[in-house]
């Protein structure tokens, strides 16, 4: 186990006996393109980084395009593709320019592979706790962000990731850079392990800010042709109130009774479909944040699972990704 792993399992055992650790943030990552949705992901990444006194590393992978490879056994096709490269930290220190970012507050990191393999080994070997990521992009980026390359990222990194693309409610905002406004936090729970690190950061997170933690829980809705008299007549289901008293029963034993000294919490759990639940609660609440856990890329289910995949796609909000360690 590394010293990350034991050090958020001693945070999850410290949260269940009542006390919250304070939040640490030593090192944040943020893989830059040059795309509007980049730039955005930027701007959480500085403004996190002043509070948190963190060590920004902004890094980009010059992936080779496929037509350098076909043509890489030709003389300096490699070469003059390299050549370029240089061209790219001199955009990213326009960038910082452009966002009021100083050149002692970030770390440019260039490199050339495989846009995956640079960035969970940036996160292995800088132990980075906190990665920040825009979804879309272009050229390789776009690859990173939504496709099969960000739910890897997701689910390998062993340090949480926070989503940003066009959300609707801005924690970070443009002209404030060094504030965080972060008044309402939403931790979507399915009572699983994988929900349990979550957890964990959802109390710190609300406790570094005061905010108040709505924790929710959808109980699903059953699947027309699976539930027999339910099918034909929907609003008789034996087992509603029996679903939702156990939720109410589970929800309310999540946050200590010590933590809710150092913020609100709020509790609610509904009967739907839990990818649009999430979404709806969030945006009745005035969430500032949505919060949910991951499985591992090693379980037997899609890469970030629909329901993290769908509140994150949405684009509504940021959303703090939080893989499952166990898995």
């Amino acid at each position: 186990m590394s010293v990350q792993e034991v050090a958020l399992s001693v945070q999850t055992k410290t949260a269940a006996a009542g006390e919250v650790e304070k939040l640490a943030v030593a090192r944040i990552l943020c893989p830059v393109d040059f795309s509007e949705f980049s730039r955005g992901a930027l701007r959480y990444a500085i403004t996190l980084a002043r509070h948190f006194g963190a060590e920004l590393y902004l890094q980009h992978t010059a992936e080779m395009p496929e037509s350098v490879l076909i043509a890489s056994s030709e003389p300096g096709v490699v070469q003059e593709w390299r050549h370029n490269i240089p061209d790219i930290e001199q955009g990213i220190r326009r960038m910082m320019e452009r966002n009021g970012i100083q050149a002692s507050e970030a770390k440019i990191v260039v490199q050339e592979g495989a846009v995956l393999d640079s960035v969970l080994q940036m996160i292995f070997d800088q132990r980075i706790d906190l990665v920040v990521m825009g979804t879309h992009g272009h050229k390789g980026f776009s690859h990173l962000v939504l496709g099969s390359f960000a739910e890897a990222i997701t689910h390998q990194s062993a340090c949480p990731v926070l989503v940003v693309s066009r959300p609707e409610k801005d924690f970070v905002r443009a002209g404030e850079p060094d504030t965080v406004r972060m008044k309402t936090i939403l931790l979507a729970t399915d009572f699983s392990t994988h929900s349990d690190r979550a957890l964990a950061f959802a109390l710190q997170w609300a406790s570094e800010w005061g905010a108040k933690l709505i924790v929710f829980h959808a109980v699903p809705t059953i699947p027309a042709g699976t539930g027999g008299m339910i099918d034909l007549f929907p609003e008789y289901n034996p087992y509603f109130e029996k679903q939702i008293a156990s939720g109410w029963e589970k929800i309310r034993h999540l946050v200590p009774g010590g933590a809710q000294q150092q913020f609100e919490a709020g509790y609610e759990v509904r009967h739907g479909d839990p990818r649009t639940e999430i979404l709806t609660v969030a945006e009745q609440r005035g969430a500032d944040l949505i919060i949910l856990g991951a499985r591992g890329s090693g379980t037997s289910v899609a890469p970030w699972g629909s329901v993290s995949s769908a509140v994150v796609r949405a684009g509504r909000l940021p959303v703090l990704v939080v893989r499952d360690m166990g898995a």
